[in-house]
């Protein structure tokens, strides 16, 4: 009796509890060792997106300094 008990509880508990979805883990292995990432393929497609649009940003912020000293150049050759 205490057998068939064990088992339909733990039976029921497998049953109440969520199932937990699995992973993917990506493992490199390159010069620098073994580097294993625990994210799932989504998430590092989302960083990726994230790692270009910052840096398109930088390239913008860093572009503007130079395109503003282009045009005070223009405009002073354009007055003499």
């Amino acid at each position: 009796m205490k057998h068939l008990f064990a088992s339909s509880l733990i039976a029921a508990s497998l049953f109440a509890l969520p199932s937990m979805p699995a992973t993917a883990q990506s493992i490199d292995i390159g010069p620098g060792g073994v580097r294993v990432d625990p994210r799932s393929p989504r998430e590092r497609d989302r960083d990726e997106i994230r790692r270009e649009e910052r840096r398109e940003e930088f390239r913008e912020e860093s572009r503007g300094p130079i395109r503003r000293e282009e045009r005070l150049r223009r405009e002073d050759d354009d007055d003499d």
